[in-house]
C-alpha cells in the first residue's frame, strides 16, 4: 500500500488538482492530446467532458479522495473547472 493510496491524509490543494488533472488527461482525454496537453486548473471541464466522462470523474473523485459526491452537488458551479472541483473536495473535510 503506497502512501498516497493508503492513508488518505489531507492533501495539499496542488496535489488534489494535480491528481484530478492527471486522471482527466490520461483517462478521459486520451484521444485528444491537444486538450490534454493544455489542461490547467482553470480549464473548462464541461466543454471537454461528455456525460460518461463526468460520471467517470465523479467515481474517480469519490474513490481517490474518499468523499461522497451527492447528485445535487454535480452542478456547473462544482464541476466547471478542476479548481472548482478541488474546492468541493476541500469543503468535504479534506
Amino acid at each position: 500500500m503506497t502512501e498516497t493510496q493508503g492513508s488518505r491524509d489531507p492533501e495539499s490543494p496542488v496535489d488534489v488538482t494535480g491528481r484530478i488533472r492527471s486522471f482527466v488527461s490520461t483517462e478521459l482525454l486520451f484521444e485528444d492530446a491537444s486538450a490534454a496537453d493544455t489542461l490547467s486548473d482553470d480549464s473548462q471541464l464541461l466543454t471537454v467532458l461528455d456525460s460518461l466522462g463526468l460520471t467517470q470523474l465523479v467515481a474517480f473523485v469519490e474513490e481517490e479522495f474518499a468523499v461522497e459526491i451527492d447528485d445535487a452537488e454535480v452542478t456547473v458551479d462544482n464541476f466547471r473547472t478542476i479548481g472548482d472541483l478541488a474546492r468541493l473536495i476541500s469543503s468535504k473535510g479534506r
